[in-house]
């Protein structure tokens, strides 16, 4: 697929890498600072150019007329809808994405069509951060939880711990244990490996599992990995940024909440939209201030502030001053990579990997309704609906085992006229099926995509 991307920022700059790596993908990417595009030319194999990226001019010089796709991600609202009215309208480019973040523009969603600002597809990565991070407040005991069918279904990462049900024991004996429980582990890491998850695998101590359940049966499959953590109640958040005030909104109903910024106008401002919320002036990294409010008993510790540095140090001196669990907001990967290091950050979140994921269901082929990048990228998560009937389908009217899924992919479930079935090897494949794919290493997509093509001759 030929893909322009519109700005050479942390997201930008993100996607170009992650979409670049796949030979399949020609990508071309603009921006106005020649040592961004100088950085993303020396490791990617890409096409850069400089310049305005609403410029006609520069559009044309990228190529423009020659794009699959148009993915504007600037700074600029305006300009990043301007980008896509142009890509519509003088060069007749099929898909647009555009990152907007002005509430005032997404609170009139009219606007995003064909007949008004043809963006196919608004992403706002604030939202997407903040939906993710309210999932796993929800799932004390996750490591990571994604939602496919609006919820119904999810895949959760979690941490084996000694001491737990099925640790020392074969995956085969989590049915025994759950008999009335529908769930598939669907991958397993080991020392940052993935291993095969057969029922006679046996779980270890330290081991990243990721299994497929239904929302409500989340929490009794973490119990089987580790001590359920307790509900959160006592919640400090650092940072009162568009994430950090989104969640103290959601947060404040049912959970005692106080958010600390630095910014003096900023506290006044995001202290009048909340109502039950302490909003406090100060630096998050005041080991006063936070022995003060009582860091101590604090359940969960959310660095959210814009600076991966700040995020970082706090969320560990946080822990270190007692907090329960603390996460820490980190865009770059040398920040990632040092945050992942230390006991102290029990989870990163990374925003760029969720915006890729926002993004990919529009790339990948086929009917997609949902995708998930995992691990740094390496591994995903699909949900691909099924069409063509038994004369015209690779996979209509065949069991999973027949299907010829390359090494590492694992269907996790199919969802069935709002059902949810786990996946297993006698399971036989419909038109019309929700189908749960996960891949352990994604440079097999493209063999999964082919699999799953509507119609064969």
């Amino acid at each position: 697929m030929k893909i322009l991307i519109l700005g050479a920022g942390q997201v930008g700059s993100s996607l170009a890498k992650y979409l670049g790596s796949d030979d399949e993908n020609d990508i071309t990417i603009i921006d106005k600072d020649e040592i961004n595009l100088s950085s993303l030319q020396r490791h990617l194999d890409i096409k850069t150019v400089c310049g305005h990226a609403s410029y006609p001019n520069i559009l044309e010089e990228a190529g423009i007329e020659t794009m699959d796709m148009v993915i504007a991600v600037t700074k600029s609202d305006e300009s990043n809808m301007l980008a896509c009215q142009m890509a519509h309208t003088l060069y007749q480019v099929d898909k647009k994405v555009a990152r907007i973040r002005t509430a005032e523009y997404l609170h009139r969603r009219e606007l995003f069509s064909d007949n008004a600002i043809p963006i196919d597809f608004v992403i706002t990565p604030e939202v997407l951060v903040t939906n993710y991070i309210k999932r796993v407040v929800e799932e004390p005991g996750a490591e990571q939880v994604f939602e496919f069918e609006d919820g119904l279904v999810q895949l959760v990462e979690t941490r084996a711990y000694a001491g737990t049900p099925i640790v020392g024991h074969p995956i085969k004996d989590l049915h025994e244990h759950l008999p009335k429980t529908r769930m598939r582990i669907v991958s397993l890491y080991r020392n940052g490996q993935a291993i095969p998850a057969y029922g006679d695998t046996v779980i270890k101590d330290g081991d990243r599992v990721y299994f497929v359940t239904k929302k409500a049966s989340v929490s009794k499959v973490l119990k089987e990995f580790r001590r359920l953590d307790k509900t959160y109640k006592n919640i400090i958040i650092a940072g009162g940024g568009h994430i950090g005030l989104s969640l103290a909104k959601y947060l404040e109903k049912n959970h005692r909440v106080r958010l600390i910024e630095m910014n003096k106008g900023r506290v006044v401002e995001i202290a009048e939209q909340l109502e039950d919320v302490l909003v406090l002036h100060g630096n998050a990294s005041d080991e006063e201030l936070l022995l003060e409010e009582g860091i101590e008993s604090t359940d969960l510790f959310l660095a959210l502030t814009d600076s991966d540095e700040i995020n970082v140090i706090v969320s560990i001196l946080a822990k270190r001053l007692g907090a329960h669990k603390t996460i820490a907001l980190v865009k770059r990967n040398v920040y990632e990579d040092l945050a992942k290091q230390s006991d102290d950050v029990d989870m990163v979140i990374s925003p760029d990997q969720i915006t890729t994921s926002g993004i990919l269901a529009h790339i990948r082929k086929g009917d997609t309704m949902m995708v998930h990048s995992l691990r740094q990228g390496k591994s995903e998560a699909i949900e691909i609906i099924v069409h063509g009937d038994k004369a015209h389908s690779n996979v209509v009217g065949r069991a999973i085992e027949e299907l010829k899924f390359p090494d590492g992919v694992v269907v996790g479930s199919v969802v069935r006229n709002n059902e949810v079935i786990m996946g297993s090897r006698k399971l036989v494949i419909e038109e019309g099926d929700h189908v749960l794919i996960v891949l352990s290493d994604v440079s097999k997509i493209h063999e999964v995509e082919e699999l799953f093509k509507g119609y064969v001759n």
